[in-house]
């Protein structure tokens, strides 16, 4: 049984997904001369894997879902980086790892080195982290699902 709430799991399934897909964009722009930025790196990947416009403007800020992680790992693949399923679509495992760690950064007293946002005020009584409101839960739980 878990210590953290669904809306806390979803929103940092979300977060990992979200830096795992932009770091892949980062790696594609060091490995390909002619791909000058990301936002480049995400079109290409976006055109791979044969997504709407609107799938691949969320991908940076949600992270991929679904059929795009298998297309994305083809296209890295294309390029040998080294980059895995689990950083594009963390498992149950990953999620709660990083939530034990931030929650025991916040709780030790150093709320400032943590970096997420999504930690439910009513359920944890976290003192000056905000809440996410923003986590798209419904879309999140598949996510984390493995």
């Amino acid at each position: 049984m878990s210590k953290f709430t669904e809306s806390e799991r979803a929103a940092m399934a979300e977060e990992l997904a979200a830096n795992g897909f932009n770091s892949l964009l980062r790696l594609i722009v060091l490995h390909d001369k002619n791909i000058p930025d990301v936002t480049r790196a995400k079109y290409k990947v976006g055109t791979y894997c044969c997504a709407s416009g609107s799938a691949i403007k969320s991908w940076s800020k949600h992270g991929l879902r679904g059929v795009y992680v298998e297309r994305a790992l083809e296209f890295a693949a294309c390029y040998c980086l080294s980059i895995k399923a689990h950083q594009l679509q963390p498992t149950k495992a990953i999620v709660e790892q990083w939530l034990e760690y931030d929650y025991n950064l916040v709780k030790s007293g150093r709320a400032k080195a943590s970096t997420f946002n999504g930690w439910d005020i009513a359920a944890r009584g976290v003192i000056g982290k905000p809440s996410i409101k923003t986590a798209n839960f419904e879309c999140s739980m598949s996510v984390g699902e493995m």
